[in-house]
């Protein structure tokens, strides 16, 4: 029975999200922005119509070329993740430091900027775009990977109403697959799928009850025999506990025994939610299970540029665009059909041919024949292709205008004659998109503080990680190391257990998220900064500054270093 409704409630939060309007209206949005950036800018109606009438179908793509421009300004500008203590405590700015090189770890492992330009550029197009975040096994062990996922294949809570997702109850995310992949992730509930559609029943349709005329979902192809299978991840709320240790750390939990494990704990209770990770393919639930991650959010990180104030669906970059890049490519369609053709008017008996005639008076080196006496005169479209082109520029214009990124921005030739015109719409192009860039830094935070919860969740064992400069020199970096006395023997501390140097799973102190410019290492970072305070005139002496470099001989050079030339300059 309990099956049953988890099985009706993440089936009903699909369903009704991919009915719902303001779903269907940014997936139509979104399907048309994505055509108009690729150049598919005229239906196949529209092809037809002007094959019959002789006219071409002429693309100028104006709308590629200004998101490849914003979208290049991202990866050029790339940030990275920062950890900082709050309390500014040396021990924690140490371990601090440490969780921001591994987190750059993580982030070269998976090409975690790559990655990010995916979100951002679908974003700028689709509206909304997604990163997912998890921990997966591989022949090494355990590893952390950040993954963009396509828009198409998540479905959104179409009631959700903040730019970072946090009030949605769930978000939904389909896959298909064949039967040999769904027996190997789902053996206990694969036969029961296999039962459906041997019964051939109503299992894979799901019905849209409130569409206008009754469309359904399908969760079996027959022509490649595939399965659609989503994934639901929901929040529900539950009963709580604030647990206090005696060392002051506080951490809430849904595990009663956790929580009372030490009876020196004081703990409170409380309701709050949680997150559910859920599976199922037209009647079978295939699995449910309560999120396996200790941060307690969905795993699928959006990046949102736009929300409609109505409805609330996202839209991007490109949706105020379209209608002046469609009426740029029909104006410049007019005007060549114009300039390749003529009106003739002649007497019947003018010509021999008119066959003829029509094809020579296309022509601007034509010869016509015509008989004496007979009015023949041919018209030129000039003046009505000049009217066309007219409204041509100025839906380029337009363009320019809606986009937010004027030509002087990537140094195009315009209108604008003055230095101070020039400029100023220099600066509005930058002023327009710092709203993309800011929804940008949201979710790198939010991804961020992800990253940092699974770290400190999983890299638990000893280790040591290695972090390459633009030098080629490898700065080991070391993880959980037991603080051992002098006599070899391992500390231990107030509770028993082991202490640990640079112990990343202690919750002991606060970490900040921040972003910082993309560098290979935080020892790269630091040197930045040295060089900067230098430049501002405070006296570093050069010990330090070889010190904070990654150089493979930098021994040598520091011993090379005489008293005189190690003073303060």
């Amino acid at each position: 029975m309990m099956e049953d409704k988890n099985l009706q409630k993440i089936k009903k939060f699909y369903e009704d999200a991919k009915l719902s309007g303001s779903y269907q209206k940014w997936l139509k949005e979104s399907k048309e922005s994505w055509a108009f950036y690729d150049g598919e800018q005229w239906s196949e109606d529209e092809i037809a119509r002007l094959s019959e009438n002789g006219q071409p179908a002429i693309v100028i793509n104006k709308l590629a070329s200004k998101i490849d421009n914003i979208a290049g300004s991202e990866i050029s500008g790339r940030t990275r993740i920062l950890y900082r203590s709050r309390s500014g405590d040396k021990r924690e700015e140490e371990t601090a430091r440490v969780l921001s090189d591994l987190a750059l770890y993580v982030s070269e492992q998976n090409e975690q900027g790559m990655e990010l330009s995916n979100v951002f550029k679908e974003g700028l197009i689709a509206g909304i775009s997604w990163i997912d975040v998890g921990v997966e096994e591989n022949t090494e062990g355990m590893s952390l990977f950040n993954r963009y996922e396509d828009a198409s294949h998540v479905v959104w809570d179409p009631k959700f109403r903040r730019a970072d997702y946090s009030d949605a109850r769930f978000v939904c995310r389909e896959r298909w697959l064949d039967s040999e992949t769904l027996m190997q992730m789902f053996p206990n509930a694969y036969q029961d799928v296999l039962g459906q559609k041997k019964q051939n029943d109503k299992a894979f349709s799901g019905s849209f009850l409130a569409a206008p005329n009754k469309q359904t979902i399908s969760y079996l192809n027959d022509t490649d025999d595939t399965f659609l299978v989503v994934e639901v991840q929901f929040k529900k709320t539950e009963k709580s506990y604030k647990v206090t240790t005696p060392r002051g750390e506080i951490f809430q939990t849904f595990n009663k025994e956790i929580a009372f494990a030490n009876l020196e704990n004081k703990v409170e209770s409380l309701f709050a939610t949680r997150v559910y990770i859920g599976y199922f393919s037209g009647d079978t639930l295939l699995d449910i299970r309560s999120m396996p991650y200790n941060f307690n959010n969905f795993t699928l990180i959006p990046y949102i540029y736009k929300r409609d104030k109505k409805d609330g669906r996202p839209y991007g970059l490109l949706r105020s665009a379209i209608d002046p890049q469609r009426e740029l490519n029909k104006r410049r369609s007019k005007a060549m059909h114009l300039l390749n053709t003529a009106q003739v008017i002649a007497d019947i008996d003018a010509v021999d041919d008119p066959n003829i005639l029509a094809r020579e008076a296309a022509r601007p080196d034509g010869v016509i024949l015509k008989r004496p006496g007979k009015d023949l005169r041919i018209i030129r479209n000039s003046d009505l292709a000049a009217s066309q082109v007219a409204v041509m520029d100025q839906a380029s214009r337009d363009i320019q205008e809606v986009v937010g990124l004027f030509d002087e921005s990537i140094g195009k030739h315009s209108n604008a004659t003055s230095g101070i015109a020039i400029h100023q719409r220099q600066q509005a192009s930058a002023l327009n998109q710092m709203f993309a860039f800011d929804a940008l830094r949201r979710t790198k935070k939010a991804l961020g503080k992800a990253v940092l919860s699974m770290i400190r969740q999983f890299f638990t064992n000893q280790m040591v990680i290695n972090i390459t400069d633009d030098l080629g020199a490898a700065m080991a970096v070391h993880l959980n190391v037991p603080v051992m006395d002098e006599n070899g023997t391992v500390i231990l501390n107030e509770n028993g257990e082991p202490l640990k140097h640079n112990d990343v799973s202690l919750g002991v102190f606060d970490i900040l998220v921040e972003e910082v410019r993309d560098v290979n290492s935080s020892r790269e970072l630091e040197l930045e900064q040295l060089n900067m305070l230098m430049q501002a005139g405070v006296p570093i002496s050069p010990k330090l500054m070889v010190d904070a470099t990654n150089l493979k001989n930098k021994e040598e050079i520091l011993r090379s270093l005489t008293p005189e030339k190690t003073e303060n300059i």
